[in-house]
């Protein structure tokens, strides 16, 4: 095959095959080997043969393209963008298991529960994390965690089946939301996290300071400010002191956050923030005080008019999960509810949309929980802020 049939795109760094040329080249070769005058149309022996090498080729050029894009961050995959991310130390994020927290159980006073038995919701079983035993009342409650990981919601009561027990042991309910697990990342995922912490190397700078902290075991999203002037200064209504660095943190425990910010950001930078925790130098054994936020909480609602194919025997429910799984950032390449972001009725409709086609949302309006007025435009969140939503916030409208 000859340097033709690939092109490279300057803007994307992508290379495609250029298969427009390869029939013409096939056809030569067989005119060379056989006469200028031979018939290559398609109808012929010839051109049949001519069409099967044509086809092989092409199918080889873009199997080579495909492969040739696999040193491209942007489109690599699998265990070539694995290799990649190691480059700055990453891997992907492990695979998690959803917790229904509190799992109520009844039977005979004095029964020992395993943590071998199951219970399960919509085919899937929860087993419990430790082994309890039914008190004087016949009742124990304990969490039960998912026996394969992925982002299973099960609503509250959903779990009430027994699937594999033991005599004493006679009804089980979950009376509380379900902590959502979430697969290893996708290869789209893996993307959008690295590109999140490409300074991941990095000291002191603020785009250092954000990859760090989006390694942190549990940090979901973080937004970052800076002040490097001599007077105090108010940025997205936030007040800086003089030579100071502020953070806003979604999860991690507050140790770990502290830690990380003491070890990259420049020396002799203040911080901002109402959560405080002392950092002990290892060097020197002193103890400095590092400041950061912890977001507000914003509640909000969700409407949704929809109309859904009558093959989908639950639209709701899949709505729902849909909307869920996005504000968790378990779609892939949305980040969902983060640290500072408006909430979008449109990325909310195409979550659902892209989670099952067989749905057509005709209108996707939101509110904030404590002034109940829906409407279609974003709802806007400070940067100290994040937005939440419950599975019960979401109500439905179906239209014919």
């Amino acid at each position: 095959m000859t340097q033709q049939q690939y092109e490279y795109i300057d803007l994307t760094g992508v290379i495609v095959p250029n298969t427009a040329v390869t029939r013409s080249e096939v056809e030569q070769e067989y005119k060379t080997a056989y006469g200028q005058d031979l018939v290559v149309t398609a109808n012929t022996p010839q051109g049949e043969f001519i069409t099967a090498e044509t086809l092989a080729r092409n199918s080889l050029a873009r199997n080579n393209a495909s492969l040739a894009n696999q040193i491209n961050p942007n489109l690599a995959g699998g265990i070539f963008l694995d290799a990649i991310m190691k480059l700055t130390g990453l891997e992907r994020t492990p695979e998690q298991y959803s917790v229904c927290p509190g799992v109520l159980m009844t039977g005979e006073p004095g029964t020992v529960i395993p943590t071998s038995v199951t219970a399960g919701y919509n085919g899937v079983d929860f087993s419990p994390v430790s082994q309890v035993t039914l008190d004087s009342s016949g009742e124990a409650t304990v969490d039960f965690q998912a026996v394969t990981a992925g982002a299973i919601d099960v609503p509250v009561g959903g779990l009430n089946t027994i699937t594999s027990g033991l005599v004493g042991w006679e009804t089980v309910t979950n009376p509380n939301a379900t902590e959502i697990g979430a697969d290893t990342q996708s290869d789209v995922q893996a993307r959008t996290y690295r590109n999140e912490t490409l300074a991941l190397q990095g000291m002191g700078l603020g785009e250092a300071i954000k990859s760090r902290l989006r390694v942190v075991p549990g940090v979901k999203s973080n937004f970052f400010l800076e002040n490097p002037t001599n007077n105090t200064v108010v940025k997205n209504n936030v007040t800086l002191v003089p030579h100071s660095i502020w953070n806003c943190i979604d999860g991690g425990t507050d140790d770990a956050v502290a830690n990380t910010l003491f070890n990259v950001k420049g020396g002799g930078a203040n911080y901002n923030g109402d959560v405080e925790v002392t950092v002990i130098d290892p060097t020197y054994g002193i103890g400095y005080p590092v400041k950061f936020q912890r977001p507000d909480l914003i509640p909000v609602l969700a409407q949704v008019t929809y109309k859904a194919n009558s093959s989908i025997a639950d639209p709701e429910d899949v709505m729902r999960l849909a909307i869920i799984s996005y504000a968790n950032g378990l779609i892939n390449g949305e980040p969902g509810f983060v640290v500072g972001a408006s909430v979008s009725p449109f990325e909310l409709a195409g979550a659902i949309t892209t989670t099952q086609p067989g749905i057509y949302v005709k209108k996707l309006e939101v509110s904030y929980a404590d002034i109940v007025d829906f409407v279609t435009t974003e709802l806007f969140i400070e940067v100290f802020q994040k937005a939440t939503i419950l599975p019960s916030s979401i109500q439905f409208i179906p239209v014919t």
